[in-house]
C-alpha cells in the first residue's frame, strides 16, 4: 500500500516555486475543532470547502505571499498523491466586503511541486488577485464615504490667545499632531497649539494643517471660542432664629401671620426647628465618637431624647398650623358674621343655662377673624370645700 505524501514538505517546495515571495507554515491539528480556525478565511465554495466540512484533516499548510495573499494547502481525501489548494482571505479585510464577489475556488494539484507551482500560478492566483482587486475597491469606497462623513475639524481662538482643534476623526489627528497640536485638558477631543509659538509660526502651521485637511475632505471651521458665562452662585439660606420667630409672633395681628410664623419655623431648609435638629444629631455624633467611652452610652441616650421631644414639638406645631389654616377657610368661606353668631348663641346660653360656664375658645377664634389678637383670662373652678374633720379626744 503506497504512503500518503508528506504535506509539509511539498508545502514548503510550493513556496519556492510561486512568483514573488511566499512562505510556508505547517499547521498539526491537535485535535478535530483546530481544523475549522482557519475555514471561516476560506474562499471556497468547492473542493477545499468540502474536504474541510467532510473529512478529519490531521494537518494543513498556510502559505503568505505578496500583498497579504495566502494560499491553504491540505491533503485532497480519498487520494493520497493529490493536494487542494485554496485562497485564503488576507488579513484586516471583513468578510462582508467579499458578499458578492465571485469566490476564487482551489483546485487540484499533483505531488510535484514544479507542476503545481505552474498549476497555481495559471489557474489560481489570476482569479484570486482579480477577486481581491474586487473586496480592496469596494473597501476603498466605504473608508472614503466614512472619511468624507466624520473628518470635521472646529478650529477656535481661545480667549487667551491659544488656537485650538476638536475632532475625533483619526486622519485629522494624525495631521494636528505632526503640525504641533496636543491634547489639550481643557476638553475632550481638543488640541492646542503651544503658546509659545510666534504668531507668524502659528499661522503658518494653520494654513498648512488646513490644506493638508482640505486634501482628507475634511470640514474645516474657523471662529472665536465663547465666551464663558459666569454664573451668579447660589445664595446660602439663612436660617431664621427663633428670637426673631418670637418677635414675629408676638406683632402678629390675624390668622394669616400666625400661619407665615409657623411656615417659618418649620420650613425644612431655613427654618429654625429643622436647623436644631440637625444641630443637635450633628452633637450627638461626635459625642458618640469622641466622648469619654464610659459616658458615650449616657450621651447617645441624652442627646436622642432631646431630638424626639424636638421632633414631638415640631409635630404639634405643624398640627396647630394645619388647624389655622382650617379657620381661615371658614372664615372666608361663611364670612367673619360666623363667629359673632357663634359668640351671640354662646352667650345666649350662658345666660339661660342653668350653670354658667365661661368659654374662652369661641372668644379667640373671632378676635383672629377680625384681626384682634384677645387673651383669654381663664379662672381655675375652685373645688367644693371639704368638711371639718372632727377631733375627738380621748377620755
Amino acid at each position: 500500500m503506497s504512503q500518503r505524501a508528506d504535506l509539509a514538505a511539498f508545502a514548503t517546495a510550493l513556496a519556492e516555486r510561486l512568483p514573488g515571495t511566499w512562505t510556508s507554515q505547517h499547521r498539526p491539528h491537535a485535535t478535530y475543532p483546530d481544523q475549522f480556525s482557519i475555514a471561516e478565511d476560506l474562499r471556497d465554495m468547492g473542493h477545499a470547502q468540502w474536504a474541510v466540512s467532510e473529512f478529519v484533516l490531521n494537518h494543513d499548510a498556510v502559505l503568505n505571499g505578496p500583498d497579504g495573499m495566502r494560499l491553504y494547502v491540505i491533503d485532497r481525501p480519498l487520494n493520497q498523491h493529490e493536494f487542494i489548494v485554496a485562497a485564503l482571505a488576507p488579513p484586516g479585510l471583513e468578510s462582508r466586503l467579499f458578499h458578492g464577489v465571485q469566490e476564487p475556488n482551489g483546485i487540484t494539484v499533483g505531488t510535484d511541486p514544479v507542476r503545481a507551482a505552474a498549476t497555481v500560478a495559471r489557474r489560481l492566483l489570476p482569479r484570486y488577485e482579480e477577486a481581491l482587486a474586487h473586496v480592496r475597491h469596494r473597501a476603498a469606497q466605504e473608508q472614503a464615504a466614512a472619511t468624507r462623513r466624520a473628518a470635521r475639524v472646529s478650529f477656535a481662538w481661545q480667549a487667551d490667545g491659544t488656537l485650538t482643534a476638536t475632532t475625533e476623526h483619526p486622519g485629522a489627528i494624525e495631521h494636528l499632531e505632526r503640525s504641533g497640536f496636543g491634547p489639550d485638558p481643557r476638553e475632550p477631543d481638543t488640541f492646542a497649539l503651544p503658546s509659545t509659538l510666534a504668531v507668524t509660526e502659528r499661522d503658518e502651521r494653520l494654513r498648512t494643517v488646513a490644506l493638508q485637511l482640505g486634501g482628507l475632505g475634511a470640514d474645516v471651521s474657523i471662529g472665536h471660542a465663547p465666551t464663558p458665562r459666569v454664573e451668579a452662585p447660589a445664595p446660602v439660606p439663612t436660617v431664621v432664629s427663633l428670637a426673631e420667630l418670637a418677635h414675629q409672633a408676638a406683632a402678629a395681628s390675624d390668622l394669616h401671620e400666625v400661619a407665615a410664623v409657623l411656615d417659618r419655623t418649620l420650613h425644612p431648609t431655613t427654618g429654625a426647628l429643622p436647623a436644631l435638629e440637625g444641630v443637635l444629631r450633628q452633637a450627638a455624633a461626635r459625642a458618640a465618637d469622641t466622648g469619654p467611652p464610659v459616658l458615650r452610652g449616657e450621651f447617645t441616650s441624652s442627646f436622642n431624647a432631646i431630638t424626639t421631644r424636638l421632633q414631638h414639638l415640631t409635630r404639634d406645631l405643624a398640627e396647630l398650623r394645619v388647624g389655622l389654616g382650617e379657620i381661615a377657610v371658614l372664615t372666608r368661606t361663611h364670612g367673619a358674621h360666623i363667629w359673632t353668631d357663634l359668640l351671640g348663641h354662646q352667650h345666649h346660653t350662658t345666660r339661660t343655662g342653668p350653670t354658667a360656664t365661661t368659654t374662652s375658645v369661641p372668644a379667640k377664634a373671632h378676635a383672629y377673624a377680625h384681626g384682634h389678637p384677645a387673651r383669654a383670662r381663664v379662672t381655675p373652678r375652685r373645688s367644693p370645700a371639704a368638711p371639718a374633720a372632727t377631733a375627738t379626744r380621748p377620755r
